[in-house]
């Protein structure tokens, strides 16, 4: 009875968050970390644990709690162009994006690690796949919802789907391609939280996308990030 509680509380509450997340277009980024917070403990966080740990460079990770500093994008922007690190550094700034914005947590269990992870590596995700940071968020939503299960990605999939379904049917398609698009990657190229970005910021984007076996980064799409910023000067 109390798990049938526990489980009706965080459904409530997540409903409430994807609610306001979708009303404000994205912007309130505290729901997505509520979201995450409200699966803390649940079954599906944890058969997500399992399939990271599943993975034997994620496991690793995990298990000796890899996090690096705090991102730099002063520093970074003194890498060699065509870096990722410079990329990142690029990208972020023009935007005005901080990359240390996200919500803290201390780390105590494994699932506590994967959520730190997951939140600080999001926009690195959409460097080296080209999903634009606005506009190609389901795209990143979807790789990690096909590749680890992650519950806040799989939940605002099926969200965003259902209500562009239901009250803006104009827009279904263009969800459910880029949707399309990022599970279709997640399938192909290997594992994103296996990944140490930190341990190779000077290493070319396009480097790091071969030895993905990311063989056709979203580019020309309208939801990729060179749609975005098109005039931006770094490879895409």
């Amino acid at each position: 009875m109390l798990k049938r509680f526990e489980e009706l509380t965080r459904t409530v509450n997540n409903l409430r968050s994807v609610t306001d997340l979708i009303k404000s277009m994205g912007e309130k980024t505290d729901n997505i970390f509520d979201i995450e917070d409200n699966f803390r403990g649940s079954d599906q966080i944890k058969e997500c644990v399992k399939r990271v740990k599943a993975i034997p460079e994620a496991r690793i990770m995990m298990e000796s709690r890899y996090l690096s500093p705090e991102i730099d994008l002063e520093a970074l922007s003194q890498l060699p162009h065509g870096s990722l690190g410079h990329t990142y550094a690029t990208v972020m700034k023009t935007l005005g994006y901080d990359p240390n914005f996200y919500r803290r947590r201390e780390i105590e269990t494994d699932e506590d690690w994967l959520v730190m992870r997951l939140r600080k590596t999001h926009d690195l995700t959409h460097i080296i796949t080209g999903f634009g940071p606005t506009g190609g968020e389901l795209g990143v939503l979807s790789i990690q919802a096909v590749q680890i299960g992650y519950p806040m990605c799989v939940m605002l999939q099926v969200a965003s789907i259902s209500l562009a379904f239901k009250r803006q049917p104009e827009k279904l398609s263009y969800l459910t391609q880029q949707a399309a698009r990022g599970m279709g990657m997640g399938l192909e190229i290997k594992p994103l939280i296996a990944q140490c970005w930190e341990d190779a910021w000077d290493k070319p984007v396009q480097q790091w996308r071969k030895e993905l076996n990311l063989t056709n980064p979203v580019i020309n799409e309208p939801y990729s990030l060179k749609n975005r910023l098109p005039d931006l000067d770094i490879e895409w």
